[in-house]
């Protein structure tokens, strides 16, 4: 499969998956001259064909594209994150429900809770809220791009990236995944952290599996 194909590919998961609607989220990867293929403004993710991608420099200038066709007002996000890390080759920002829920409520998903979690993501930070479409939602996820693979922002979606798309398009779907499981436990009666020894163990096993890049 294609870069391209790849891309039309994961736009329409995360369509199906129900982590983005309508026109929203937008995917980007990079290319090995240094460019980003990235997804168009104003259309469904889940209904793009390949020709309907774009190409832009790290600036966000676009440099090719179908007429018609513009970079995701959004491209700023991504590109942060390919200028910070030099690793990352795919990112996707998508719209996942119940982890915006979680959000606009104040609840944060870095508490360790999920042992599957913490080794596949870590501790998932909340960045601070940014107006979309701007240079400030770079700024927004700063402190957490080096040390993160996947951010929340608030009262807006998340941010996951990685060496490929499939990789950044599955640690979105955990982000849902892990926000689905904290609503249920507070529905229950409210989540039980495991003990620190634990914690540690997962923390251990998290470093190992990411020195074997398996994460």
């Amino acid at each position: 499969m294609t870069l391209r194909a790849e891309m039309v590919h994961c736009g329409r998961l995360l369509y199906e998956r129900g982590l983005i609607v309508a026109g929203d989220g937008n995917l980007s990867a990079r290319l090995p001259d240094g460019s980003i293929l990235m997804t168009p403004a104003g259309l469904a993710k889940g209904m793009l064909q390949v020709d309907d991608l774009v190409v832009v420099d790290l600036d966000g200038h676009l440099l090719r594209g179908a007429p018609g066709r513009q970079p995701s007002s959004e491209r700023y996000l991504h590109l942060f994150v390919y200028r910070q890390r030099s690793d990352i080759m795919a990112c996707v920002h998508a719209h996942p429900p119940t982890a915006v829920g979680a959000t606009l409520a104040g609840v944060s998903l870095a508490e360790p809770l999920l042992p599957e979690a913490l080794i596949a993501l870590g501790p998932i930070p909340t960045a601070p809220y940014a107006l979309t479409g701007t240079p400030e939602m770079g700024e927004a996820i700063a402190p957490f791009v080096a040390d993160h693979e996947a951010i929340l922002l608030a009262y807006h979606g998340a941010l996951t990236y990685g060496v490929t798309l499939m990789q950044a398009f599955h640690r979105m779907e955990q982000i849902e995944h892990c926000a689905r499981a904290l609503l249920a436990a507070h529905l229950f009666g409210g989540a039980r952290p495991l003990p620190s020894e634990r914690l540690a163990e997962l923390a251990e096993v998290r470093r190992a599996f990411r020195a074997a890049g398996r994460i």
